[in-house]
């Protein structure tokens, strides 16, 4: 024991060492400008309204994007306009960060083409019936055709699939409250050949889950029906029904290939139902799903100025690439896609003159745009519940266009609370707030905040968790509330929170999530309303602890069971990110406890996170590697000291143990090493190699890296952090989960707009100006020396912290000599504030009075 703690300290004084070096000629060269140098060769962002159930996109050509995961590809729907042959792509930008009007420029011969795309705001909804089926889909997956090969004389609908790539598929059926209704569901396995692939729990609520591996129970391209006596057990007024991968499923992606609803006396039939005999006598099937909500659509407006000395007569052509049901109605002027969406064109369809596959050109009459002219036409792309073909003529698109520009600049989402002097940084700012409204969705009568509109549509509690704490920083503090609320729906019979399987980390993450909201919003009696719940949570760890000793490996004793490492490590392994973040909810929990004055209550949890502290420091000091510069570091994975690849790799949890999770001394020389081990592997100035792509860039990494630099003290190295993640943004202000080193070949991770990345910049950006420590506030910790320039001002209103919402400013003169930083007070539970001059010492202000303070420039 004694020699290994002189290692550890050794190693960490050489790291300690190493670093100051690094960081000394590291900031010598830094570039903190914000200018996209290292944005992604492609990219995608949202046009759709806040809460917005239709999600539209853009990609960087300028086309529409529909029907995410359906038709066997990414998107199945693309839309878009050529205007004239040889158009050259210029660039693409927004009207402005908090107006998602996506503006590509193009050039021609002689001609200038701008096309701006956008959600129309002013879309009359009166008369429209917005009856849905009682049947609806609710998770974020989508459709493949022709996926399976059924046998003869079967129903053709089963050669469909619902599918959830790696999620789980979701229906629910309104009844009467506790009504019971009978319900089969088909299967036919279209890809898989092998058993232990693809084995699905299907749920149905009041009824018995039945497990089936789509191989061994049915075979290849042979279809099933179960059939199950459900009941609205919960009194909701709705049967829920969800098809899982199994724990044991190799292939978790989803499949279901029929759905129906009958009343509860109706026979099972098998062998009637697959062959479709039974489909008029069902309530409901998910073959006949028809969409709620109102009417929904986008517009493409498209300029043309001429430039030239002569006029110009051009053919445009809409395009229309669909994998779905295409069918062009000239009679009509229509395209209908997917026997429901529509999109129409302000100049006339005159015959299709083009298709080759999925990929169908329709002509547009002729456009004729006189010398130093400029003429404008538009494409509709009608969706939503019920079809309202709006605007109909140029001058209302055109009205529409400056309708949407007031309503997102009037739109009630939280802008204002921050203001820099980089106007790069701010514009991220305020696109990430705007893209987080963008994706969330209200599900349950709740706000859920989602990670993006495509591949991560949906609830990680991890995620969430982050988002939540940005929302309310902002000043939605109560739309944050009710972020928490829907988490803890997720909540099981044994106090655990699940939404994934095998991720217990969702425990602490949930406990870390409801005590730091509560901070935020300094509402202790909000949090005592739940604590029956987080103490639910808190027993479900120490369950968890307790398996650790009774199963058949030593190497997880006193921590948790194998479970998913995720970020850049799949599967089931014995490793420490679970426990990474089970240690830190746990450390806020029992912060809590003394907050509410459960003072008992509080020593109790404090011995068993003392002895789960104590468990982890052993299996560390066991599992203890170096990297080739020889920095100390924990391979996530257990039991296999240096056989991890790259030691990089999956150390997100490592990062947010530091911060916010508080769980190491500051001068803890574990994390003095495992720092110095990551920024060993920088490139673009950003960690490499630690997501899933071994070779490319977890942008919003940045923000797990830079805050525990800050929390170890080192703000300038947090700030790099905070410019390096600025500048792998796209040009329309939108990062992609995880992207190449720019000149490779790209790989595209996740989704896009990624909006874990967007709470991650506005948390990193405010922490830099203010970042809570127990109970000081540390003031301009990392706040960027190039914000002090003449005339610039940088502005923090209102910001939410544990110690009230927090007001200050930093008002450079116009010479710029002289920089003064003012700050309001802040509440008594504050015990002191603590300001980081220009020229690194730092001065105390009474918190409860605020003040002023001159920061030397040099």
């Amino acid at each position: 024991m004694k020699n290994s703690n002189h290692t550890w300290t050794i190693l960490g004084t050489l790291a300690a060492a190493l670093l100051q070096a690094v960081q000394v000629g590291a900031a010598e060269t830094a570039h903190n400008t914000a200018d996209f140098r290292y944005a992604p060769p492609e990219w995608q962002t949202a046009i759709c309204l806040p809460d917005d159930p239709q999600k539209s996109l853009v990609d960087r050509s300028g086309e529409l994007l529909y029907h995410y995961n359906q038709g066997g590809r990414e998107f199945a729907t693309r839309v878009g306009v050529e205007v004239t042959g040889g158009a050259a792509w210029q660039k693409q930008e927004l009207h402005s960060p908090r107006v998602p009007i996506v503006r590509t420029l193009r050039a021609a011969d002689g001609l200038e083409i701008v096309e701006e795309a956008f959600a129309v705001t002013d879309l009359r909804q009166t008369n429209v019936p917005e009856v849905a089926s009682p049947l609806q889909r609710g998770d974020a997956g989508g459709t493949n055709l022709d996926w399976a090969k059924p046998p003869a004389g079967l129903d053709p609908s089963l050669k469909n699939i619902a599918v959830n790539m790696g999620g789980t598929i979701r229906h629910e059926f309104s009844v009467p409250l506790g009504a019971a209704r009978r319900v089969a569901l088909a299967l036919c396995e279209g890809w898989w050949n092998q058993t232990g692939q693809r084995v699905q729990v299907l749920r149905v609520e009041g009824a018995e889950a039945k497990t089936v591996d789509t191989v061994a129970d049915i075979g290849q391209n042979q279809a099933a029906a179960f059939w199950f006596d459900a009941k609205d057990a919960n009194h909701d007024g709705k049967i829920q029904i969800a098809v899982e991968a199994a724990p044991q499923a190799a292939d978790k992606n989803t499949i279901l290939n029929g759905l129906w609803i009958f009343t509860p006396d109706q026979q099972p039939d098998s062998e009637a139902l697959l062959a479709g005999k039974l489909n008029s006598l069902s309530l409901a099937r998910m073959k006949a799903i028809t969409p709620g909500g109102p009417a929904r659509n986008d517009l493409m407006l498209v300029h043309v100025t001429n430039k030239s000395g002569a006029a110009r007569t051009l053919q445009p052509r809409l395009i229309v690439d669909t994998t779905l049901a295409f069918v062009f109605q000239p009679e009509t002027q229509r395209v209908v896609v997917n026997n429901h969406e529509t999109v129409t064109a302000s100049l006339k369809m005159t015959g299709l003159a083009d298709e080759q596959q999925s990929r169908r050109a329709i002509q547009l009459e002729a456009l004729t745009v006189p010398a130093g002219q400029s003429a404008t036409f538009f494409v509709l792309y009608s969706g939503g519940g019920a079809i309202v073909v709006e605007p109909a003529t140029v001058v209302q698109a055109q009205a529409s266009r400056e309708h949407a520009v007031a309503y997102w600049k009037n739109a009630s989402l939280p802008f204002g609370r921050v203001q820099v002097p980089d106007a790069g940084i701010q514009a991220l700012v305020d696109s990430s707030i705007r893209n987080i409204w963008q994706a969330r969705e209200i599900k349950q009568g709740l706000p859920a905040f989602q990670v993006g509109p495509t591949c991560y549509r949906g609830l990680w509690i991890v995620d969430g968790a982050f988002l939540l704490e940005s929302a309310a920083m902002v000043g939605a503090g109560q739309e944050a509330r009710n972020g928490v609320a829907y988490e803890l729906t997720f909540q099981k019979p044994d106090g655990r929170i699940e939404v994934m399987g095998n991720f217990s980390k969702e425990n602490g993450i949930v406990l870390w999530t409801c005590v730091r909201h509560a901070q935020l919003t300094q509402d202790q009696a909000w949090l005592e309303s739940i604590w029956p719940q987080l103490a639910g949570v808190a027993g479900h760890l120490k369950t968890l602890r307790q398996r650790t000793l009774e199963n058949d490996t030593p190497l997880d004793d006193g921590l948790v069971p194998a479970g998913f490492p995720d970020g850049g490590i799949g599967g089931m392994h014995l490793e420490f990110t679970n426990s990474y973040w089970n240690l830190l909810g746990m450390k806020a929990f029992i912060q809590a406890a003394h907050w509410l004055g459960k003072t008992d209550e509080a020593a109790t949890w404090q011995k068993e996170y003392d002895a789960f502290m104590a468990a982890f420091r052993q299996a560390a000091r066991r599992d203890l590697a170096k990297d080739p510069h020889g920095n100390a570091y924990v391979p996530i994975i257990m039991g296999e000291p240096g056989k991890q690849e790259l030691p990089q790799r999956a150390q997100w949890a490592f990062c947010q143990a530091v911060y916010p999770g508080q769980i190491f001394a500051k001068d803890d020389p574990l994390v003095a090493s495992t720092m110095a081990m990551l920024e060993a592997t920088e490139r673009e100035g950003m960690v490499y190699g630690t997501g899933w792509d071994a070779t490319g860039i977890w942008n919003y990494f940045a923000s797990f890296y830079g805050h525990a630099w800050l929390w170890q003290g080192n703000g300038r190295k947090a700030k790099d952090a905070l410019y390096a993640f600025a500048n792998h943004a796209a040009p329309t202000l939108v990062w992609r989960e995880e992207q190449s080193l720019k000149g490779e070949p790209f790989k595209k991770v996740g989704d896009m707009p990624h909006n874990w990345a967007s709470a991650e910049f506005i948390r990193l950006t405010i922490h830099l100006l203010a970042l809570d420590r127990g109970d000081e506030m540390h003031l301009l910790e990392g706040f960027p020396r190039e914000w002090a320039g003449p005339g610039m001002l940088t502005r923090l209103s209102g910001v939410a912290t544990p110690f009230g919402p927090l007001d200050l400013t930093v008002q450079a003169d116009q010479d710029g000599k002289n920089v003064v930083l003012a700050v309001k007070p802040l509440a008594a539970n504050c015990k002191s504030m603590v300001v980081h001059l220009l020229d690194g010492s730092t001065q105390r202000l009474s918190p409860q009075q605020g003040g002023t303070v001159d920061l030397p420039c040099r």
